[in-house]
């Protein structure tokens, strides 16, 4: 028996483990193969189909006209209701200084 053997301490085996390189899937840096990629290109092809879509356009420029008339129309009916209020408790008060 070797005098040095005693003294070593046994060493753990080592094992290589092969790396496997990732294939590409990407497109110009862009990952073709994940979900919410492909959600988002649908989502965007559908905007800009309407977008561009004349009569698309001008059912959403009406909705929004339709929109502001209805808060402009609002707007006059709250200040009507403000009028109101600030009348009646001027009302209140002088009947009470009276």
């Amino acid at each position: 028996m070797d005098q040095y053997n005693q003294y070593q301490q046994p060493q753990a085996e080592v094992t290589a483990t092969p790396t496997i390189a990732p294939t590409s899937t990407s497109l110009l840096g862009v990952n073709v193969q994940d979900s919410q990629f492909w959600k988002g290109a649908l989502l965007g092809a559908a905007v800009a189909l309407l977008v561009t879509n004349e009569s698309v356009q001008k059912g959403v420029i009406k909705g929004v006209a339709a929109l502001g008339a209805a808060a402009q129309s609002g707007m006059e009916e709250m200040k009507e209701k403000f009028e109101d209020v600030k009348a009646e408790a001027q009302a209140e008060k002088a009947a009470k200084e009276a």
